[in-house]
């Protein structure tokens, strides 16, 4: 059975889980925080997953995903501004000899910034991870990501989980991406809790680039409309979320940060195949 990959909304972009996204449609609205009354972000994204088999348990990953934030923050440069993200994971996956270990390995290519493709808007990374399945239901990863932002490598372990605690109940993710709590009531009706920490930056033009860093704690509900549309509803407050405007001249960088803790809401469309 392939072992999921997918874009995640953070720096690593990417987390494993126990569905398969063909398409994935997201909104975001990040509320004004009345402590700081300063920011407002929407979010909008849509990606896809395409897995290849190569042969028996091996399989060629591709996928694409795109996002924009719009951002307000008053009395700045960034007063309003939208900034997009286009991204394109390709890896493959495969078994370690006849072990009970896998190998996975993506190559990202990325353009972050207020316009796609342009010299300085390009950013490049890699996840490396193994996955140990004592069983089944119980998956372990641990690994390493690295990406080339604007203020220089970003490099971080990953450890996750993908574990089937019960007929009604799974965790998954890997951390610091993401990681999800997921209950079944019914074949149509699942909820639970998600963490997510994304970060990444992008250019604002030659001299100056914004870091957007987050610690999204959240409730969700996923209903089915049929067994592969999935509409999911996501509320949760982001924690020590802060924007870092940074301007390089002369080779001199300096740096400020507004803090934006706040709640959001998030709603969902996927096509989703379970696995």
């Amino acid at each position: 059975m392939l072992q999921c990959l997918l874009i995640i909304l953070f720096a690593t972009s990417l987390y494993s889980q126990s569905y398969l996204e063909a398409l994935h449609i997201k909104y975001t609205n990040a509320f004004q925080n009345q402590l700081y009354k300063n920011s407002v972000i929407n979010t909008f994204e849509i990606s896809s997953e395409l897995p290849i088999e190569i042969n028996k348990d091996r399989y060629l990953f591709l996928s694409l995903s795109y996002s924009n934030h719009q951002i307000k923050l008053d009395n700045t440069e960034l007063q309003l501004a939208t900034i997009h993200s286009l991204r394109i994971p390709i890896g493959v996956i495969a078994p370690i000899g006849n072990s009970k270990w896998s190998l996975t390995a993506l190559g990202i290519l990325g353009s972050n910034g207020v316009e796609l493709f342009k010299e300085n808007s390009f950013q490049f990374g890699t996840i490396l991870f193994t996955t140990f399945s004592k069983n089944p239901n119980k998956k372990i990863r641990l690994g390493v990501y690295a990406n080339k932002e604007f203020f220089g490598w970003f490099v971080i372990p990953v450890a996750g989980v993908n574990w089937q605690i019960n007929d009604s109940n799974a965790i998954f993710g890997l951390l610091p991406g993401r990681l999800t709590f997921e209950h079944q009531w019914n074949s149509k009706l699942y909820g639970g809790l998600t963490f997510r920490a994304p970060m990444n930056s992008y250019r604002i033009n030659d001299q100056d680039y914004i870091t957007l860093y987050d610690n999204q704690l959240s409730l969700f509900l996923d209903y089915y409309l049929t067994k592969p549309i999935c509409i999911t509803f996501e509320s949760g407050w982001g924690l020590f979320r802060k924007i870092r405007t940074s301007t390089i001249e002369n080779n001199i960088k300096t740096n400020e940060t507004s803090k934006i803790d706040g709640a959001f809401i998030r709603l969902c469309a996927a096509y989703r195949l379970k696995i």
